[in-house]
């Protein structure tokens, strides 16, 4: 085996090692724990312990970290699980699971989600704690109240008074009921009449006062009114309208000519005005009839089944628009030959879950490669033959279609400017893949370009690189190992990240 080998070998096995130190620190609840702290005060958290349940909706989210004395209140730590978002209004109270169970931390959660506590706030809404001995006291003095009123009602009730006063009682309300039933058996028809109109009086009331209830107000506001204006101009108001009836019998004199030309206008208009609707409720019988444009548009189906279509087409196109996600990514290598740096950038569009486009430029420090030989002549018949090879930078794009299966990726396409395949394997739930690229398989001379690689997330955003490039080839200053880095940013990265610049008008 090739010292290269050897050594990528040994990088595979540093990256599975560290994988496993970091799952072993986060289980020990070190650095690696998962999720953020919030506080809360209490004025007691009594038979509440540490490593006690906090529940949101009665869904476990988290446990008590610590509690601690601040003041006279007692202060809880609580680590939420990552992801779990509570909103700023919510609030807190400590419960008890069944009626002698244990005790954990309910979160009520608030309205207002437009907000969320951050990472070490405060929950600033409480609910005290039950006190079983003050409910247990309360509980006391109900019963001795109880048990006063009894002897009281058995003291009052027992003695010789008592019963006669409540047989006098008894024998009244009896006599009452029988006179009564008498008069209501003897009148039951015309009771019920009477009910009816009540009813019906009642509903009819109740419908005028409701649709006419400022009708109603302002009518006795105008009669209140006049009343007034009566009781104070009454005579004057006599006297003008006397004058107003002579004026206006003097005007109709006048102008009767005028009157009856304007009568014989609006009976002309009046008979246009029926021309008209005749005109209209012939055109509307045609449209029911499905006669004309307006007519087919109305009563054909088709219209309204294409039009379903469309709407169902854009409201298709909005939704797989919404769906898509998208990431930008940074690679380095450092190449042991011709010890270089390796820039890889790259766009992955991803439409579902189990496929995406990849679009990206590499910068390869090995991009173009020159060989040139020249021929010298020393002496007479004699000849020196010299080979110079050499690499220059070049810049390529990749263009490839994934489809996952799985826990396997399979790429193709346009790879570093050449046809070419991918495999990607997936572990530890997508934190870290084992892959190879195939491409450029029409080298002069040279086996395709193989390259094997893992990459393993740091954390989110930062992953490391390593393996061997160009494998399959024999020349020593073309395989070549590299180790690196990169960072990537998914569609809430960069949102976070661009809504943080100040945009200046």
């Amino acid at each position: 085996m090739s010292k290269e080998a050897k050594v990528g070998i040994f990088v595979l096995l540093g990256i599975v090692v560290l994988t496993y130190f970091t799952f072993k620190v986060s289980k020990l609840g070190g650095i690696g724990e998962k999720g953020y702290n919030l506080t809360v005060d209490f004025e007691t958290a009594a038979g509440l312990e540490p490593k006690a349940n906090v529940k949101m909706a009665g869904v476990p989210v988290g446990k008590v970290e610590a509690i601690r004395l601040v003041g006279n209140n007692a202060r809880l730590v609580l680590r939420i699980q990552e992801g779990v978002q509570i909103p700023i209004d919510s609030v807190a109270s400590i419960q008890t699971q069944g009626l002698l169970g244990e005790k954990y931390v309910e979160i009520l959660p608030g309205k207002d989600t437009s907000r969320m506590l951050p990472a070490g706030g405060r929950v600033a809404n409480t609910i005290p704690p039950a006190n079983l001995d003050e409910i247990i006291r309360k509980v006391s003095l109900i019963s001795e109240d109880l048990r006063k009123f009894t002897q009281t009602l058995a003291s009052t009730l027992g003695t010789e008074e008592g019963r006669k006063a409540v047989s006098d009682i008894l024998r009244n309300v009896q006599e009452t009921t029988e006179v009564l039933r008498t008069v209501v058996a003897g009148n039951e028809e015309r009771l019920n009449r009477i009910l009816a109109n009540v009813d019906t009086l009642s509903g009819d009331l109740r419908d005028i006062s409701s649709a006419n209830k400022e009708d109603l107000r302002a009518t006795i506001a105008n009669l209140r009114a006049f009343s007034e204006t009566l009781k104070t101009e009454g005579p004057g108001l006599a006297r003008k309208l006397e004058e107003m009836s002579e004026q206006v019998s003097g005007a109709i004199g006048e102008n009767r000519g005028n009157i009856r030309e304007s009568i014989e206008n609006l009976k002309n208009a009046s008979a246009k005005l029926d021309n008209t609707l005749e005109s209209a409720s012939r055109v509307l019988a045609r449209i029911d009839r499905g006669e004309g444009t307006l007519g087919k548009l109305v009563n054909d189906n088709t219209t309204v089944t294409t039009l379903n279509d469309t709407l169902d087409g854009i409201n298709r196109f909005v939704r797989k628009t919404d769906a898509l996600k998208t990431f930008l990514d940074y690679r380095l290598e450092y190449q042991t030959e011709p010890s270089e740096f390796k820039h890889y950038a790259n766009l992955r569009l991803q439409p579902s879950a189990d496929k995406y486009y990849l679009i990206g430029i590499v910068d390869d420090p090995r991009g173009k490669f020159d060989s040139t030989e020249t021929i010298t002549t020393t002496t007479p018949g004699g000849t020196v033959r010299t080979q110079q090879e050499s690499f220059s930078n070049d810049l390529k794009f990749t263009a490839m279609v994934a489809k996952r299966f799985s826990a396997l990726t399979i790429r193709g396409g346009v790879m570093e400017s050449t046809g070419g395949v991918g495999l990607d394997y997936h572990l530890m739930k997508d934190r870290m893949s084992i892959g190879v690229d195939a491409f450029d398989f029409a080298r002069k001379d040279q086996p395709p370009h193989l390259k094997v690689f893992g990459n393993y997330d740091i954390v989110k955003n930062f992953f490391i690189t390593g393996g061997v490039d160009d494998v399959l080839n024999d020349e020593a200053n073309l395989r070549t190992l590299f180790f690196g880095f990169g960072i990537k940013f998914a569609d809430e990265d960069l949102k976070t990240v661009l809504g943080a610049v100040p945009i200046r008008p």
